[in-house]
């Protein structure tokens, strides 16, 4: 008999067990509507195959796993796929997810199976695929794909089944080894032959006695080849149904932090899961149904009942003649670790296993919370032996590395640490809450390590690039020398074509620096010609002082030395500027010419120009053309007006230079 160890922590709530464990399973009617989330499993979201419109039969795929941490969806009835969209999803977050609805056509027809009447013929890889095309999922706990825990990667020697069922109310799983002993030991003998026969460790709370029996009485009807399978009965703790908790109550090892248990050679699955197992091998049955309790005070007729997945919550509390009216709480999951639900149409997974209506003080009522008063209570009665204190003010502080350096992922959520709080702290909220800000900051991290690898990459790339361009610029430089040599060797008398363009390059700089040579018999400039020299000057020497006394005040609060540079450069353009002008003035006095009256000519063509081009877009779109015509006529007639005075203005200059400028 298999020594039975203990772990730390634990509590004793009242079971409350006898409500709904009473009655044998009773199935279900067939629903009007199934809601069919794509994602009822850890890992990736399975992916659609059908469309809208398409009508499909009972065990149908109608969704196929995303990689190896995935599962397989099938229809759980026959009817037409109605749409595919976003429903609530049965979480404790209450977000929404993609679905498949089917509207059933009430036919139940089935599509072909494919049982196998000898499995013990078939190869690993064969079962293997029958289990992960039936997409059998963990019943018990998270969901996660059953055909990933039976391929690991090491040698297993033990097999654990849970079947402590350890959560107060929740009884699905005592019906289910009550009536299915034999197909889950037959299911068990599968889940041996795919790990390479290691023994078999059943654990089972000493409050479930039939179902104990049960399972006795099928082991010894298969005797012949169930000797490595023990029934083991356990005290009664909660939450001695915990993966690791009933791992080190039957084996006294412990999963070491961060790791499985498949790293200490354990493999546990829960008794619903070995039964799916037995269905899709043997009967050749896809995972579409599954036991759920319905209990609580406001159910006249709690027990247990097999449902097709995708059920919607409100027609299982109808069947279960559950008043809503008497409900305090309606909770998916136990006591300790499921959910307050308020959409009742929300559907049943592969892993719902109970439905609790508590009446009036059923459940403690949720109310606020007190101050932590540092009693220590809670780190007494976690499993996982934690800190709950010290995790709860790390959460409540956003310092959620810290609360990841103690260990917050070894956190299973029982609810342990709420349930003996005298200051009624919700601290799985507080843990959940940390878990999920922890995932996000993971996610932000790889995101932005996935961004700097493509950064650097892409840095590489145009190095790599720009070295290739360099190299090929090199290797034709080099190549046209080689062939210029050539060349030069064949015709040694030939012009270097280089020196040649060097030469005539050399010769225009010269050309250029010495500039263009004086015509002697060049003629006299015209007196317009210097007039415009000397107004072109001056605006040149504006402008350079201008330009010089801005970058002396940009240097002054800078470069003490460059702003005295820019000084004497500006006291020089001053004194230029004032020559040029002076000239110009002196010039324009022996003209006998008017600068201002040419300003004021400039201005009133200006204006005239503009007057002309604003009646002629008015012209387009006024409602009185007439009118606009003739004021446009009066404008044109003022701007020839207004160019004629500034022609005949400039024409004053005389044709001749002035005897002094010869």
């Amino acid at each position: 008999m298999t020594k039975i160890w203990d772990f730390h922590g634990g509590v004793h709530p009242v079971q409350n067990k006898d409500q709904s464990n009473q009655l044998p399973i009773n199935t279900m009617p067939l629903p009007k509507q199934l809601v069919l989330p794509l994602n009822q499993h850890i890992g990736s979201q399975a992916k659609a195959i059908v469309a809208p419109g398409e009508y499909v039969l009972k065990g149908q795929l109608i969704a196929s796993a995303q990689g190896f941490i995935s599962a397989n969806i099938h229809a759980p009835s026959s009817g037409f796929i109605d749409a595919i969209e976003a429903r609530t999803l049965p979480h404790q977050s209450a977000l929404s997810g993609e679905c498949i609805i089917i509207n059933t056509d009430g036919k139940d027809q089935w599509t072909q199976l494919h049982p196998i009447s000898n499995h013990e013929a078939l190869s690993k890889q064969d079962l293997l695929h029958v289990i992960q095309a039936a997409g059998i999922t963990g019943m018990g706990g998270a969901g996660f794909p059953s055909v990933v825990k039976l391929q690991p990667k090491v040698k297993i020697h033990t097999l654990v089944i849970n079947a402590a069922e350890c959560e107060p109310y929740i009884t699905s799983d005592d019906r289910l080894m009550r009536e299915y002993a034999l197909q889950i030991i037959q299911g068990i003998r599968i889940s041996q032959m795919l790990l390479d026969q290691p023994r078999c460790l059943i654990g089972i709370e000493d409050n479930k006695p039939e179902a104990i029996v049960a399972l006795n009485e099928a082991l010894s009807s298969l005797a012949h080849n169930t000797a490595s399978i023990e029934v083991c009965v356990i005290p009664t703790k909660y939450p001695s149904g915990g993966e690791k908790q009933l791992l080190e109550i039957l084996t006294g090892q412990q999963v070491p932090h961060g790791g499985i248990p498949a790293d200490i050679g354990l493999v546990c699955q829960n008794v619903g899961t070995v039964k799916a197992i037995y269905d899709a091998v043997v009967l050749g049955q896809p995972l579409i149904s599954r036991i759920t309790t319905v209990t609580g005070k406001a159910a006249k007729n709690a027990g247990n009942f097999k449902v097709l997945i995708g059920t919607q919550v409100c027609d299982l509390l109808d069947f279960a003649q559950v008043d809503l009216s008497q409900t305090s709480r309606l909770v998916m999951g136990g006591p300790m670790m499921g959910f307050t639900i308020e959409d009742t149409h929300i559907p049943l997974i592969k892993s719902s296993n109970c439905l609790l209506a508590a009446a009036d003080l059923e459940l403690a009522p949720v109310a606020d919370h007190h101050s932590c008063i540092r009693c220590g209570l809670c780190e007494v009665a976690c499993p996982a032996q934690l800190l709950p204190q010290q995790l709860f003010w790390f959460a409540k502080a956003h310092e959620f590395e810290k609360a990841q350096d103690h260990n917050l992922s070894d956190c299973i959520e029982c609810g342990a640490c709420a349930w003996v709080c005298p200051s009624q702290i919700p601290l799985v909220q507080y843990y959940r809450f940390a878990k999920g800000k922890l995932k996000d900051l993971a996610n932000e991290a790889h995101i932005a390590e996935l961004s700097r690898v493509r950064f650097e990459n892409r840095e590489q790339r145009l190095i790599d690039e720009k070295l290739a361009k360099e190299e090929k610029r090199k290797n034709r430089a080099t190549a046209a020398a080689a062939a210029q040599a050539a060349k030069r060797a064949a015709n040694p008398d030939a012009q270097d074509p280089i020196a040649e363009a060097l030469a005539r390059v050399n010769a225009k700089k010269q050309e250029q620096q010495q500039g263009p040579k004086k015509d002697i018999d060049a003629a006299p400039k015209t007196h317009e010609q210097i007039y415009k020299e000397l107004k072109t000057a001056a605006a040149i020497t504006r402008t350079k002082l201008n330009k010089t006394n801005k970058a002396l005040a940009n240097a002054l609060a800078k470069d003490l030395e460059l702003a005295q540079a820019l000084q004497a450069t500006a006291d020089e353009l001053t004194t230029k500027a004032a020559d040029a002008q002076a000239n110009l003035q002196a010039y324009e006095t022996k003209l006998g010419l008017d600068p201002e009256k040419e300003k004021a000519l400039l201005t009133e063509v200006a204006k005239a120009n503009a007057l002309v081009r604003k009646l002629e877009k008015a012209l387009a779109t006024s409602t009185d053309p007439q009118e606009v015509e003739a004021q446009l006529v009066s404008a044109r007639v003022n701007q020839t007006t207004c160019a004629s005075a500034l022609a005949k203005h400039q024409a004053n200059l005389p044709s001749t230079p002035l005897p002094e400028q010869e």
